[in-house]
């Protein structure tokens, strides 16, 4: 019975909210639309404003066809308390002087999108608003070309706080426009088309906006030797013409804190630019694709504490352009630096120069900057460091090296190594003092080997309270080839199939085998010596009498018909192109390291045994082929294959031209004593694929025959 009446209130309170509900929906009338809960605020969009409910503080008259607002247009907003009035994207052409006159408590004017209204009819109807509550006027997409130099004279000594003058067509303002805002705070003048601002004295001023102009220089923010704007805070510059800043394009600022300058077009960080801003916290300099070089004192400010210099693709790889000595050494204080989407030194040491004298970094991002490897010491000075961000470059760590990288950080709460080229994650790479210190951790979108190489990491994720980002979705494996697209955490090695091998039982029986063999042979070469000389007297024999007579496929005692040398640079056309014609299209079997090595196994060893199960070998050079020392020691490795088996052994191609600066002696003497093709696309491509083909299906050139 309880339950019952319970059931039978609820329904009433529901009921009357509904009936509450559609009659203040109808109160808005047919041309308005109430929002919120509370209908706080409507929006119309017919020829005239009705009564609106009392609780409607905010009026929005929105793309209507009404092109006068006369005197008595808003009557029936006289006895509500509006704060906030906008007009936008209607077709308003004129406004009764007197037609705000009863907004009383009015807080905020917008007038956006009114393309038909002219700067001075507005200026007009201002004279009438009432100023006593009126902090914020928003003039923005009005398709404006200038402003009068006495558009806010009727706000003198008035509270407005806020300005907003965006998505206009000013190219020139004079500053006098705004000297009766005399407690202006805010002033926002972006997207626009200036050419030239000359600023007012406006000693209240915190936050400047010019973004999105056409300005070719800083405008001048000093009156002789006073500033301007001696409360400035935050200044915006981004998206201008600006080619050029130096110490003292930002003299008169003793307040500035915030400064951003992001895609504008210079080519040169000078000294000291910012030395003289002694409260400056925050400088953004990102998306400046025209940088080229950064002077060594060009962050010179110990104030400084976030560098946000992301996506301007400078070479950080090119020596001559920043000295990585002195680029952070000069602003010690700072604790945040993005420098993604630029291009990193390749050389790991030169990142630990550049970094090491920021000893209070909280947060470093270094995503996409195609960073090969990272130092065992790079993170030993950051001892505050909680954000680390390697996502989208090329690490791919092994079990040697990746012991110490992250060893000896504690404090780091957030780690991503997202979309690289990272296929084992073992706890010699995470640590247990990292582990414990971590919240989150990405390292999704990286080539998986599903192998019990990996029966740590999936372990580890069953049982960890640390946030893995993108679990399993964006974990999947790449290798081996019959697991490849299966998402890791359906991969279940068990302690069966894993179990390792004592290395102990291997010497324990392969010792005494080895011995009894040893043994065995040498009884029998000892007895049956005779019989063996003979032996390969008549093989001899036979096979020069085959070599010189029948032409038979060598290649069929091979595994492989060749080995295949390249630098990662390389990678996708090999992989892409080179590897889908070959093999698919010439039914030739190639031997690519990333898919056909033995994983876990020494890189060195795997070279040896692999060339050793190929017939020929291919070189794929480049300028990168050139630059690398592995594929340099690679070139010498193969070399013996040249000299054992002559030049027909190797399939020389020239993928991309090799500058002479990075022309090595052995690859001069490789090209110089063997035959190379060249590949190009368009016409003559289909003749590089034949003549690569029939050199690989060549038979080895015959020696000379052995005298008997």
């Amino acid at each position: 019975m309880i339950i019952t009446d319970i059931w039978f209130g609820i329904l009433a309170i529901f009921m009357i909210m509904t009936i509450i509900h559609t009659d203040t929906d109808l109160e808005c009338g047919k041309f308005c639309k109430c929002l919120s809960r509370r209908f706080k605020r409507a929006i119309c969009h017919g020829s005239y404003i009705p009564t609106l409910p009392v609780s409607v503080s905010e009026v929005e008259l929105r793309n209507s066809n009404r092109t006068d607002i006369g005197r008595f247009a808003l009557v029936n907003l006289t006895s509500h308390r509006v704060t906030e009035f906008v007009l936008s994207g209607n077709s308003i052409c004129h406004i009764n002087q007197e037609a705000f006159v009863n907004l009383t408590w009015l807080s905020v004017l917008t007038v956006n999108n009114e393309t038909s209204l002219s700067v001075d009819r507005l200026k007009k109807a201002l004279t009438k608003l009432s100023l006593n509550y009126t902090r914020k006027l928003r003039f923005t997409n009005n398709n404006w070309t200038y402003l009068p130099n006495d558009m806010f004279e009727p706000f003198i000594n008035t509270k407005i706080k806020a300005v907003f003058l965006t998505g206009n067509q000013f190219s020139y303002i004079n500053g006098s426009s705004f000297k009766f805002l005399t407690l202006l705070e805010k002033l926002v003048l972006e997207n626009n088309k200036l050419i030239q601002i000359h600023f007012w004295e406006m000693p209240r001023l915190k936050n400047l906006r010019l973004n999105g102009n056409r300005l070719a220089k800083v405008p001048n923010f000093c009156n002789f030797e006073n500033s301007l704007f001696p409360r400035l805070e935050s200044l915006s510059l981004s998206d201008n013409n600006i080619g050029n800043i130096d110490k003292t394009s930002f003299l008169c600022l003793p307040a500035l804190k915030f400064l951003k300058m992001m895609g504008i077009s210079i080519v040169e960080l000078k000294n000291n630019i910012f030395s003289g801003l002694t409260k400056l916290k925050d400088v953004s300099l990102g998306k400046i694709s025209t940088l080229k070089r950064i002077e060594d004192f060009a962050f010179n400010n110990t104030s400084l504490k976030r560098i946000f210099m992301n996506n301007c693709k400078f070479r950080f790889d090119r020596i001559e352009r920043f000295n990585p000595v002195t680029i952070f050494k000069f602003c010690p204080n700072v604790n945040y630096v993005n420098l993604g989407l630029n291009h990193m030194p390749k050389i790991p040491n030169i990142l630990h120069v550049m970094f090491k004298p920021l000893d209070n970094l909280e947060s470093l991002l270094l995503h996409s900057t195609g960073i090969l490897d990272l130092p065992r010491n790079l993170l030993s000075n950051f001892r505050k460091l909680r954000d680390l961000n390697l996502q989208d470059n090329k690490l791919h760590f092994t079990f040697d090296h990746s012991i110490g990288i992250f060893g000896n950080i504690t404090s780091l709460k957030s780690l991503d190594l997202s979309s690289n080229l990272i296929s084992i994650i073992n706890k010699t790479l995470l640590s247990s003092r990292l582990l414990n210190s971590l919240e989150q951790i990405n390292f999704g979108f990286n080539p998986f080997s599903c192998t019990c190489d990996q029966k740590w990491l999936l372990e580890w994720i069953k049982q960890t309270k640390v946030k893995i980002v993108g679990y399993p979705k964006n974990y999947k494996c790449r290798y081996p080839n019959e697991l490849a697209g299966q998402y890791l955490n359906s991969y279940t090695p068990t302690d069966d199939i894993c179990k390792p091998w004592n290395q102990l039982y291997t010497i324990a029986i392969v010792l005494p085998l080895f011995g009894v063999s040893t043994l065995v042979i040498i009884i029998f070469i000892w007895i049956c010596q005779n019989n063996i000389k003979n032996s390969v007297y008549l093989l001899r024999v036979v096979y020069n009498h085959i070599q010189g007579h029948v032409v038979f496929n060598e290649s069929l005692n091979y595994e492989f018909h060749a080995f295949v040398v390249y630098c990662d640079a390389d990678r996708e056309w090999v992989h892409n192109v080179f590897l889908k014609r070959i093999e698919s299209e010439e039914g030739i079997k190639l031997c690519i390291h990333q898919r056909d090595f033995d994983i876990g196994k020494n890189i060195t060893g795997n070279i040896d045994k692999y060339i050793e199960k190929s017939w020929k070998v291919v070189v794929v050079m480049s300028n990168d082929f050139a630059k690398s020392e592995w594929c340099q020691w690679e070139v010498d490795v193969v070399q013996e294959r040249r000299r054992r088996q002559g030049k027909d052994a190797f399939l020389l191609i020239m993928l991309k031209t090799i500058d002479s600066k990075h022309m090595t002696s052995p690859l001069r003497t490789l090209l110089e004593s063997t035959p190379h093709v060249r590949y190009q696309t368009g016409v003559g491509e289909d003749l590089f694929w034949r003549a690569a083909a029939k050199s690989l299906q060549k038979p080895l050139g015959l020696p000379p025959v052995a005298v008997l």
